[in-house]
């Protein structure tokens, strides 16, 4: 499974509870504030990476394809940073 599909997954089942998507939620704006941080904490739990300041750029959360390559990118250097 791609890093796109397990977030694809984890929104669909922990954040719209089982509801299937039909646009990208970050950039259809569905998802909020507090959606949007408890992603972030699933993804630095069972990635074992940590999200820095930095990192909260608007352009790394405007589609799940972003997220997922921040996600790899931060993956591939090899650090929890």
């Amino acid at each position: 499974m791609t890093t796109e599909q397990e977030i694809i997954s984890f929104i669909e089942s922990e954040l719209l509870r089982g509801k299937a998507l039909r646009v990208d939620p970050l950039a259809s704006g569905m998802i909020d504030s507090l959606a949007t941080e408890t992603l972030i904490a699933w993804l630095e739990e069972t990635r074992e990476l940590s999200f820095q300041d930095e990192d909260f750029a608007a352009h790394n959360f405007a589609s799940i394809a972003a997220l997922a390559a921040l996600v790899d990118a931060k993956q591939a250097a090899g650090t929890r940073s």
